[in-house]
């Protein structure tokens, strides 16, 4: 790696360095070429800016971090419940590593990674703001950092042994938050395929701020919302200039269909779906807002309500990942459910729809159960 220059006067920027490698691929060679550089925006963000080639990477690393018990040891994130790390940042979809660096990383060459994408954002046409970077809020558990060899040695034998000791896992613990004695983030060429131009894969990340969350068994937060928000929301289906979610591409030229009815009941019935749709755009800006926020959530999309009692029938509730045979539920069994959701672990940071099976007699199992299911689908995802 080599340093490069820092931009900014702040003290706080020389807290940091960018360094420029070929990566770790055995593919990579000496002639692998990275451009980066660290400065400060007119918002006082930190940049992480530049360019890399296929093989190549970027990454930038914080200064060395001292304990104030023994300056010897890395900080300690691990006391006080600590679960993981917040990061507010604004960037371009590309997709991103942070790295840890601890002991092991002097003894053995060996880091802790974990990789998160980004979020982008589709210019709106005829606009003075060409820009897809997009501000997003990314949760880093400790427990998704894994260990990962680094190609920096000075002999052969020293790559060997490091090697060998990644082999034993038990030389190489769980990173849970001890002994953190530098603090990065990565891009990497072979991870970002889609954006190469011209034998190079250009990145943008500006860090807004970096905390720490506590580990929360239990959602803080339980959200209502609608069953129209699809699993799946690409950037293009979001419009915020005329505050809606286009999820069908029939919508976009609905204003040139024909209709027989006269004009003041069309504007009667263009109103109550204006209304519907500009409902479905702000409870997914609620969503967006809640996944952002740092927060622990379970976010219960719903088609809407009825004043049935709960267990008037021997249909069961369904708990589903996807938005298929969505049916309106009563409030009594969203109490239930909302109730469940608030004491149960598996429910912790899932989007979920909600609906009411059209099968008698079916039982699938507690609402306990159902959570559980959801929470394993999530993980396989």
């Amino acid at each position: 790696d080599g340093s490069i220059d820092e931009g900014g006067d702040e003290d706080d920027d020389d807290d940091w360095t960018g360094s420029r490698g070929s990566g770790s691929s055995s593919k990579a060679v000496a002639t692998s070429l990275a451009q980066c550089e660290w400065t400060k925006n007119k918002f006082g963000h930190g940049v992480f800016t530049g360019k890399v080639d296929r093989y190549g990477e970027a990454a930038l690393a914080s200064a060395r971090l001292r304990s104030r018990n023994d300056p010897e040891l890395g900080i300690d994130l691990s006391v006080g419940g600590f679960a993981g790390l917040v990061c507010r940042i604004c960037s371009d979809g590309g997709v991103y590593e942070a790295f840890v660096r601890t002991e092991a990383f002097e003894r053995l060459g060996v880091e802790y990674v974990c990789e998160f994408k980004t979020a982008s954002k589709s210019p709106p046409s005829g606009g003075e703001n060409r820009s897809r970077d997009k501000f997003s809020t990314v949760r880093l558990e400790f427990k998704d950092f894994l260990p990962r060899i680094r190609p920096q040695f000075q002999t052969k034998e020293d790559e060997e042994d490091s090697r060998e000791a990644l082999g034993k896992s038990g030389n190489i613990p769980k990173f849970v938050g001890k002994d953190i004695r530098q603090l990065g983030f990565r891009f990497r060429g072979q991870s970002n395929p889609l954006s190469w131009s011209s034998g190079f894969s250009r990145f943008y990340l500006a860090l807004d701020f970096i905390k720490v969350y506590r580990g929360q068994p239990e959602p803080e937060f339980v959200y209502l919302s609608d069953s129209r928000i699809p699993p799946v929301v690409n950037d293009g289906m979001v419009k915020h200039d005329i505050k809606r979610l286009i999820t069908n591409p029939i919508e976009s030229s609905q204003h040139d269909v024909i209709s027989l009815i006269d004009e003041k009941e069309a504007q009667k019935i263009r109103d109550r779906e204006d209304r519907s749709a500009e409902e479905t755009y702000y409870k997914y800006m609620g969503e967006e807002m809640i996944k952002q926020s740092g927060l622990s959530y379970t976010i219960i999309r719903v088609a809407g309500y009825n004043e049935k009692q709960a267990g008037t029938d021997s249909s069961t509730v369904r708990l589903q990942k996807m938005n298929k045979d969505i049916f309106p539920v009563s409030r009594a069994d969203l109490a239930q459910v909302v109730a469940s959701a608030i004491l149960e672990p598996n429910a912790c940071n899932l989007v979920l729809y909600m609906t009411k099976s059209q099968t008698r007699g079916v039982k699938d199992g507690y609402l306990w159960e159902k959570f559980a299911r959801l929470k394993e689908k999530s993980k396989s995802a």
